[in-house]
């Protein structure tokens, strides 16, 4: 035997390997022991990231800008010392996933629309068209008819369609949702997509937006940020166009209507809209037909970004994903208020980007690998309309079925001491039983979203994985106070009418509480390690509305 160990050195090799992979085990932590190991987040750190990226020097991180490439190399340079792996393309030999963004602007001088072949009405004032994602020219003709929200969910008693034939037909929308939806729910059928692919689904010819009376903002208002300003959207690797204004097969345009002129034209007024909204009553149909034709005649500028994209690699089920996202992007120099023009984004939304940085680095720190790979993002043009996260959840650099989980940080708001928390989107799927267990250990409250009507379940970028199929988290916070369950109420309001997407977003010590940015990484990393070590991937819910994306 001695001869036969002696004579045979790769026997030895061999018996060694097969013991040392016995004997290493991969490490998962207890929930107890996972709390204890995130206790290693430091604060310093947190701010650290956000004084570089909301510093006046990066003059508000717009895409397309240097100063927002120089955010970009700093989150690369990030991922890089934490020892991630470059996963911008397949290959894996960058950092960024390069694409094209497309701005829509209607010439409005060369469009036009027409009342009953007599009337031309006027831009500005009775309509506006959007941008057109795809097509240069576009002509229409078609009768006009009336869809309230645009809602077809009859599983939820809501079908704006019932009755109403839209095939062929311009198409008046109204915005929002009934507030008895869900609030995920609610949120979803609020989005502009979603109306826009409802009617094209059912072969309209146009959409007319309209802004009820009484209603948030105003037509002239939108007209300025809209018609004038255009629209984005990003180009897929196919050369298609995906944005607000992608309106799909059927759809030929999309504009909006002054209510006042709706009024005067349709004979519909706020009573019939009261009913409607209050009491579910059907709207009118105009009195007298209404035919419109016109022509809109778009122009496209385009320009290039990237969305930052680091791996770290797991062990077991290394072939399957977790995505972190966060955006980067701002909205650079704008308007001035008080002599400032830099919209810094200080919460908006470097506190999300250095909150998934620090999670990547507590990732790092793990005594051995976790079980799934982790992909964190930094993506680009969340504010001109989720159009990184878009690109990157239909465009991943894994196949899409891989991924089993989105984990969101966007505008964690960490203003006060953090006690509750609204996880955004987790009632639909299993991922509400992590958080559940997640909440437990950090002694934080899970609360509903108290602000239904904000529809913030599709006002960011896990929206997108959603409407791919993948269960996704985003996090916000709670209201709870040490006094009061629902203190913060008056606060975040207050800081909200203040300081959101105004220049003073900024880094300033009296606008953060950064042991609350503490517990917050904490949470969304205890969330997302959970998540990663189970053995089930995360299902949607038999009831969810959101299951019927799944693919």
């Amino acid at each position: 035997m001695k001869n036969l160990f002696r004579n045979n050195p790769y026997l030895i090799l061999f018996l060694s390997i097969i013991l040392f992979t016995s004997c290493r085990k991969e490490t998962i932590f207890s929930d107890e022991n996972l709390a204890q190991f995130s206790e290693s987040v430091n604060p310093e750190d947190i701010r650290h990231h956000i004084a570089v990226l909301a510093d006046d020097s990066l003059k508000g991180r717009l895409p397309g800008t240097p100063e927002y490439d120089k955010a970009m190399a700093y989150v690369a340079s990030k991922y890089k010392e934490f020892g991630l792996k470059p996963f911008g393309n397949k290959e894996g030999n960058t950092y960024y996933q390069t694409l094209t963004l497309r701005n829509s602007v209607v010439k409005n001088e060369q469009s036009f629309m027409i009342l009953n072949d007599t009337d031309s009405l006027q831009v500005g004032i009775d309509y506006f068209y959007m941008g057109n994602a795809n097509e240069v020219l576009t002509e229409f003709s078609g009768e006009l008819v009336i869809a309230g929200h645009g809602i077809q969910a009859p599983e939820y008693g809501f079908n704006d369609f019932e009755n109403l034939n839209v095939k062929g037909k311009i198409v008046i929308i109204f915005f929002g949702a009934p507030s008895s939806l869900p609030a995920s729910e609610r949120a979803y059928f609020s989005n502009i997509a979603t109306k826009i692919a409802t009617l094209d689904n059912l072969g309209a010819a146009g959409v007319l937006f309209v802004i009820d009376p009484g209603g948030r903002g105003g037509f002239e208002g939108v007209y300025e940020n809209i018609s004038l300003k255009g629209v984005n959207s990003v180009i897929m690797p196919d050369g298609k166009a995906l944005g607000r204004t992608d309106f799909g097969k059927n759809l030929k345009f999309g504009g909006f209507f002054n209510w006042e002129s709706l009024s005067q034209l349709t004979g519909l007024t706020s009573e019939n809209w009261k009913a409607y909204s209050e009491n579910g009553a059907t709207l009118p149909q105009p009195k007298n037909t209404v035919q419109l034709k016109g022509k809109v005649v778009t122009t496209f500028k385009e320009i290039e970004s990237a969305n930052v994209i680091g791996l770290l690699e797991g062990a077991e089920l290394k072939d399957e994903y977790i995505v972190h996202t966060a955006h980067l992007d701002h909205l650079g120099i704008g308007k001035p208020v008080d002599g400032d023009s830099i919209y810094n984004g200080a919460h908006d939304n470097a506190s999300g980007i250095s909150a998934m940085l620090e999670i990547a680095r507590l990732y790092s720190k793990l005594p051995s690998k976790p079980k799934r790979s982790v992909i964190f993002a930094a993506v680009t043009a969340e504010e001109m309309g989720l159009l990184g996260s878009k690109y990157l959840a239909v465009n991943p650099p894994v196949e899409q079925q891989k991924i089993i989980a989105n984990v969101n940080t966007d505008m964690p708001t960490v203003i006060a001491p953090l006690l509750s928390i609204e996880p955004l989107g987790a009632e639909q799927s299993s991922i509400m039983n992590v958080v559940q267990r997640v909440a437990k250990q950090l002694d934080l409250t899970i609360d509903a979203d108290h602000a239904p009507e904000e529809v913030r379940f599709v006002r960011s970028d896990n929206l997108n994985f959603v409407l791919e199929g993948i269960p996704a988290l985003r996090m916000k916070y709670g209201l709870k106070t040490e006094t009061s369950e629902t203190g913060l109420d008056s606060i975040i309001k207050a800081f909200t009418a203040q300081h959101y997407h105004k220049p003073s977003d900024e880094l300033n010590d009296a606008m953060f509480n950064f042991d609350a940015a503490k517990t917050y990484v904490r949470l969304q990393f205890m969330n997302s390690y959970l998540i990663n070590v189970s053995e089930e991937k995360p299902t949607w819910n038999e009831d969810s509305f959101f299951k019927k994306f799944k693919k």
